[in-house]
């Protein structure tokens, strides 16, 4: 009898300890975490929290929630959905290196939710009779109406500044295809990107018989861009503005013609933009067409042009782009 009296304790405790472990299960907590956001709680770490934070494992009654973590740049979300409100949302809002500060916070807030939604449970006891007291104010579920901001964002649009090393490719321009470098600098706000930088397309050797001319392009760059979708830290825009420079051309194994000659290089760029910029550090790819507003072809005399550029030609680019938040 002893030892069946020992297994009845035994089975007694599992079984506490096992309705307690499921009292918290992944059907009244769902968690989703996007590319980005792996660092926040999954839904077991972030139930355990709720637990210690209430001090009980019990949830509402057939009460669920589903919590989505994504990460932006510098700023991680949670999502709330679920509870007596099944249509209400409740955001949260950490700046940081870190999910850590978010997934507390968000631990924090379930836990109250927990708590509310378990008082106004309705209980199976009779109700005490009417007394003349005047009724208590009625309780509002107001956990779910606003959303709380851990770092409040009233001050403003988010600004960013960019910077950005890329290489590129010029369609005819210099010649049918040549390599160039750019590097620019700028301001992000919302969908609005800004930026000013430089164009070099090193020099390139063309033959013309009997001798050679060496052509570059040197261009200051303004460039406006206006994101028409963003997702997930991609968007995809489009771009426009002005590369203004000069175009140099060197002269070698001519009887005449073998001077240094410098002019102007104007063209208006028409892009469309792909680009990832989720984080510190992230790319862009963009292809251009370049219509060209001042751009006069060398030529030698009695030889002609050793290249004609079109009056439209194209650029393109891949860049690496860091951001500072500002």
């Amino acid at each position: 009898m002893g030892g069946r009296h020992c297994w009845f304790v035994l089975l007694s405790v599992l079984s506490t300890l096992t309705s307690n472990a499921l009292a918290q299960t992944p059907e009244s907590l769902n968690v989703d975490r996007e590319p980005g956001a792996e660092d926040c709680p999954d839904a077991a770490t972030l139930s355990a929290r709720i637990t210690q934070i209430r001090g009980r494992a019990d949830t509402p009654s057939r009460i669920g929630y589903d919590v989505s973590f994504s990460h932006t740049a510098d700023t991680f979300t949670a999502v709330i959905h679920g509870g007596a409100n099944s249509e209400s949302q409740r955001v949260l809002e950490g700046r940081g290196l870190s999910c850590s500060a978010l997934a507390q916070a968000t631990a924090v807030t379930l836990a109250l939710l927990f708590d509310s939604e378990v008082d106004s449970t309705p209980s199976d006891a009779p109700k005490p009779e009417p007394t003349l007291a005047p009724p208590a104010p009625a309780k509002v579920d107001h956990l779910l109406t606003e959303p709380i901001l851990i770092a409040v964002r009233n001050r403003g649009p988010r600004v960013d500044g960019t910077f950005s090393l890329g290489v590129s490719g010029l369609v005819g321009v210099l010649r049918p295809l040549s390599p160039a470098l750019t590097g620019e600098l700028g301001l992000q706000v919302a969908r609005w990107r800004m930026g000013i930088g430089v164009l070099w397309n090193p020099p390139q050797s063309l033959s013309l018989e009997p001798g050679t001319i060496h052509e570059s392009v040197l261009a200051g760059t303004a460039r406006s861009c206006l994101a028409l979708t963003r997702a997930n830290g991609f968007r995809f825009d489009v771009c426009t503005g002005l590369f203004a420079g000069v175009a140099t051309a060197d002269a070698n194994g001519f009887t005449s013609n073998e001077h240094h000659v410098v002019r102007t290089w104007l063209a208006i760029p028409v892009e469309l933009s792909l680009a990832q910029l989720s984080g510190p550090v992230g790319w862009e790819v963009s292809a251009s067409a370049l219509g060209s507003l001042v751009h006069e072809d060398f030529s030698i005399d009695h030889l002609g042009p050793a290249y004609q550029s079109p009056r439209v030609g194209g650029m393109l680019s891949l860049r690496i782009v860091g951001l500072v938040s500002l």
